[in-house]
């Protein structure tokens, strides 16, 4: 940032140094890096010195064509942005930003840190009157309570779930969503949860392992259902109408007999909250038939 004046190089480190530092080495290491590696199809281990080139982005001397093409479109965004069009016209800001495209480095690395942070934040909170994308969602409520967010599997399925939203609203949300955004969201928000939960209903015990390989697809599909990369489906689908058609396609009523282990898939708390997250497969008729 030696371009930059030293009062806005002074802002941008106290922007970053404000952030919580440990949500943020969170972002960085169970989100940005894993869904970069799941979007190209492969298995996420773990964010260290050997592959944080990930992150080390773009910079202004690469001349390359991909690196000219990235930096003529971060630049198209900042200068559109910083005029008076978005104004005038009534339009949103363009995002300048996407996950599964590179990083450009400098000044432009910690705005997209915060642009991620900010996100993230707004989907994990699930209040009714903050943020823009998951407002009092009934599914998400369920999730929050305290004995499925206890444990490695849930923990885990937690963040796969979360994952997909992230992903998905980078890929299709406006920073503010209109109602059609926000009703295209809440329709992939039951077909992530199905997906995500799909594999915690399965599995007695879900570790890493577990988890990489119902990512990957690697898991026979005739003994674990909906074991697909999720990610790369969201990644490659050019709207949220085609996303959502290869959603339905692609996930799969799970089998009676987990239903039949269950002890009550109708159970609700005092404050109508869910206390079984599997009333919400039978509830959007993701139950196979007996």
């Amino acid at each position: 940032m030696n371009e930059l004046e030293v009062t806005e190089t002074e802002r941008i480190v106290r922007m970053w140094e404000n952030l919580n530092q440990s949500k943020l080495a969170g972002l960085f290491n169970d989100y940005l890096y894993r869904l970069k590696e799941w979007i190209k199809g492969n298995r996420a281990l773990e964010l260290t010195e050997h592959n944080i080139e990930m992150f080390k982005g773009v910079t202004a001397k690469d001349n390359h064509p991909y690196a000219q093409y990235y930096k003529g479109a971060f630049a198209y965004a900042e200068e559109l942005n910083s005029s008076h069009v978005p104004f005038v016209t009534g339009l949103q800001k363009l995002s300048p930003f996407q996950i599964n495209v590179p990083i450009i480095a400098g000044k432009a690395f910690f705005e997209y840190a915060k642009h991620y942070f900010d996100i993230l934040a707004d989907i994990r909170n699930n209040d009714k009157y903050e943020g823009y994308f998951i407002n009092d969602d009934p599914i998400v409520k369920t999730l929050d309570l305290r004995k499925y967010k206890n444990g490695v599997g849930n923990g885990i399925t937690r963040l796969m779930f979360d994952s997909a939203i992230l992903l998905y609203v980078d890929r299709f949300c406006p920073s503010i969503p209109s109602k059609t955004d926000i009703e295209y969201l809440n329709q992939f928000v039951v077909a992530a949860f199905v997906w995500a939960y799909s594999m915690r209903a399965q599995y007695t015990n879900v570790g890493w392992l577990v988890a990489q390989n119902y990512i990957m697809g690697t898991t026979p599909r005739e003994e674990i259902v909906n074991a697909f990369n999720i990610y790369k489906v969201i990644s490659e689908s050019d709207s949220p109408g085609v996303l959502l058609s290869e959603l339905s396609d692609l996930l799969i009523p799970l089998p009676h007999r987990i239903k039949a282990d269950t002890r009550d898939v109708h159970a609700t708390d005092e404050d109508g909250v869910q206390l079984n997250y599997l009333h919400y497969f039978a509830k959007h008729r993701f139950w196979e038939e007996n």
